[in-house]
């Protein structure tokens, strides 16, 4: 060990009769420590959440939506689709028909957006799968005597139905009567429901067949748009340009992050304030370090005079303080970062607080363990210890030994 190491690791041990530094070297670690930890915690919490809710979004959408710019239904779909699947980077396409409804039960009605798919091209653009918990989503494709339909967790509650009931699907655009406009209706047996942890999704949703779709739609051979997947998230925008490009007027291609622009900017945007925000205490602990070295300066000046006295140099001097601020820097970083990995640890695998589902889209607080934030908030922390102790180690640096001893 050098000999600067071993002054200053001498210097921050506890005295009797120098119990002001020891309490102001315990504070300034305690502070480090905890800022640290916290900013190590929000950060992580606000990487979950922009992670999960986009896991969520993707569940049950597509990378890219197109469909014309008009609204209209596609007629010549066959052809468009083609077109997409042989492009590059073009890792799935799935046709749909999406429209409002209502569907209602012996116990209940409900407004439904019910979206007719192919369940398994469905299944190679979106994750719904993975979120169903009652039933099969390739249930949608059986031709029984009924029709299948696959439902959103809550509106199965509201409902009150599960699989192998019935509910009746009602169309306010069926066939003229004598009497006006006469609703459509139609059977329809429920083969599950699905949990994609998004009350909006849940509450709202429902799958059934492209095929049941158009027959019950009126919409003879024609598709509302596709749903497109890329190969990986970072080429969803210039592939949706693209697809754009290749199709031509009146198509219209919009990627999963324009179609959720202000939600995942919000986010980005609450990400860099709170960061900014909680590194202030980091600054503020960095305080105690000045304190803790101006301390220590004045406690030992005599210490500092007989070695300038015996030929250390200034930089010696100033290395000892230096280092004595870091060793504090160190230690109450280390702490923080163990104490933030053991509660993002905890808040992961375990449902300790519990959130509404209806106002924050998921129902326990997500938390996502990424090295990058550890080793951004190390490097802040400890660069924010060593230049809170530059002013005072350079002060002592500059202490005249002559003056030091002839005043003790």
């Amino acid at each position: 060990m050098k000999t600067e190491n071993l002054i200053a690791t001498r210097y921050l041990r506890s005295r009797r009769k120098n119990r002001i530094f020891s309490f102001i070297s315990t504070i300034s670690v305690i502070g480090i420590m905890v800022g640290v930890a916290t900013l190590i915690i929000v950060l992580n919490v606000m990487i979950g959440f922009s992670d999960n809710l986009q896991n969520k979004i993707l569940g049950a959408n597509a990378h890219i939506i197109v469909n014309r710019l008009d609204a209209a239904p596609i007629s010549d779909w066959q052809l468009a689709d083609a077109k997409i699947r042989i492009m590059d980077k073009v890792a799935g396409v799935s046709p749909f028909v999406l429209s409002q409804v209502l569907v209602t039960s012996q116990n209940n009605v409900s407004g439904v957006i019910i979206r007719g798919v192919i369940p398994e091209k469905e299944l190679g653009v979106t994750s719904i799968e993975k979120f169903m918990k009652d039933g099969e989503f390739m249930d949608i494709a059986d031709k029984g005597e009924k029709p299948k339909i696959v439902l959103g967790k809550e509106l199965a509650h509201s409902l009150a139905v599960s699989a192998g009931d019935d509910v009746v699907m009602v169309s306010p655009f069926g066939r003229k009567g004598p009497f006006g406009m006469v609703p459509k209706m139609k059977h329809f047996e429920v083969a599950g429901w699905f949990d994609m942890g998004m009350y909006e999704y849940n509450s709202s949703l429902g799958y059934i067949s492209l095929e049941a779709a158009q027959e019950f739609f009126g919409m003879d051979d024609v598709v509302s748009g596709f749903s497109v997947k890329a190969d990986s998230f970072a080429n969803a925008i210039p592939l949706a340009k693209k697809i754009e490009d290749e199709l031509g007027f009146p198509y219209w291609s919009r990627d999963w992050i324009s179609m959720n622009s202000n939600l995942f900017s919000a986010l980005k945007l609450e990400k860099i304030a709170m960061f900014i925000i909680l590194t202030l205490i980091i600054i503020v602990a960095s305080f105690n370090v000045v304190s803790m070295i101006t301390v220590s300066v004045k406690d030992k000046k005599r210490d500092i005079a007989i070695l300038r006295a015996m030929g250390a140099p200034e930089k010696s001097i100033y290395r000892i303080f230096i280092r004595q601020g870091l060793v504090v820097g160190f230690v109450g970083t280390a702490l923080g970062n163990v104490i933030g990995y053991t509660a993002c640890f905890v808040l992961k695998n375990y449902k300790l607080i519990s959130l509404p589902e209806d106002v924050y889209f998921m129902d326990r607080i997500p938390v996502k363990i990424e090295p990058s934030v550890f080793i951004v908030v190390t490097v802040c922390a400890l660069v924010i210890t060593y230049a809170a102790g530059l002013f005072p180690a350079r002060q002592s640096a500059k202490l005249d030994p002559i003056e030091a001893l002839r005043r003790d």
